[in-house]
């Protein structure tokens, strides 16, 4: 009777595991996966030189600094974001559709620096990668609800492994990254996509290659 008893317990535990083995195998990841572009770190100019293969980067070479948690009011550096990605980061970009005029007069210096941009790196019409260019916040009414939005969102995650960032050069309103993942799109008017953006960081948040505590 007694070996009876265990043996159902056993039958339960394994039809659970299977169960979720089976969730975890179909369960599509949200974003789109790219194709990973590497782990290396490297100098300022290598990152600003790289052809990343979507924009924001999902995955390459980067600086041996990152990024921590937080949300922040002007851009960051893009390599040090990669490495956060590399630590299991999942950032959320956003543009409100700021005309890159304000911060042109940077980018030539950039170029000048580093010509790279006639290659057509998606990611980088770039800004030095060390330095921030400048707010990518307007004025709006609409982007300043967008930003406070994402905000609240953020803080309700906790901010682990979070970072909500502008980015200028962005040709969406919003994307959300995580390493080798990447989902971009501009809200539905009147809209947020609460669930997407949630969906996209419980699912990747803590999942890059190199396991840290931050």
């Amino acid at each position: 009777m007694i070996m009876k008893w265990w043996y159902g317990v056993g039958i339960v535990a394994l039809l659970g595991a299977g169960f979720w083995i089976y969730k975890a195998v179909t369960v599509v990841p949200p974003g789109t996966r790219m194709e990973e572009q590497g782990r290396e770190h490297v100098s300022p100019q290598e990152v600003a030189a790289f052809k990343y293969n979507s924009n924001p980067p999902t995955s390459g070479p980067h600086l041996p600094t990152w990024v921590k948690a937080g949300i922040y009011d002007t851009p960051q550096s893009e390599g040090e974001l990669i490495h956060s990605l590399e630590h299991g980061y999942v950032i959320v970009s956003y543009n409100c559709n700021v005309h890159l005029s304000a911060v042109s007069r940077q980018l030539s210096v950039v170029r000048q620096v580093f010509a790279h941009e006639e290659e057509g790196s998606p990611s980088a019409d770039l800004k030095d990668p060390t330095v921030a260019t400048g707010s990518a916040v307007n004025e709006s009414d609409a982007c300043k609800a967008l930003i406070q939005q994402l905000k609240e969102l953020a803080q309700r995650k906790k901010l682990w492994k979070l970072i909500v960032v502008p980015r200028p050069q962005l040709d969406t309103t919003i994307a959300l990254t995580a390493w080798t993942y990447i989902d971009k799109f501009d809200p539905p008017a009147g809209g947020f996509n609460t669930a997407r953006i949630e969906r996209f960081i419980d699912f990747h948040r803590d999942h890059g290659p190199e396991k840290t505590m931050e």
